[in-house]
């Protein structure tokens, strides 16, 4: 459902802050979307995991396990 506004008493200085104003907000909304993925086939919708706000919690490699654990008392 879209939703009609009434503009008409708008003046033309008024109209263009306006349309400056909600395409600054478009672009906005639009460049916070470029990071998730689309929708897939199973309808499942993917997030890039390189953002630092995709809100996973990373879990360590192996690696890291191997190379960080001593610090935080694990044996060796």
């Amino acid at each position: 459902m879209s939703k009609t506004f009434d503009l008409s008493d708008f003046s033309e200085e008024e109209l263009t802050a306006l349309i400056d104003e909600a395409s600054r907000l478009r672009d906005a909304l639009r460049e916070s979307r470029d990071r998730e993925l689309p929708t897939g086939a199973d309808g499942s919708k993917g997030q890039d995991v390189r953002d630092p706000d995709h809100g996973a919690i990373p879990t360590p490699t192996p690696r890291e396990v191997k190379e960080e654990g001593p610090a935080h008392g694990v044996p060796e």
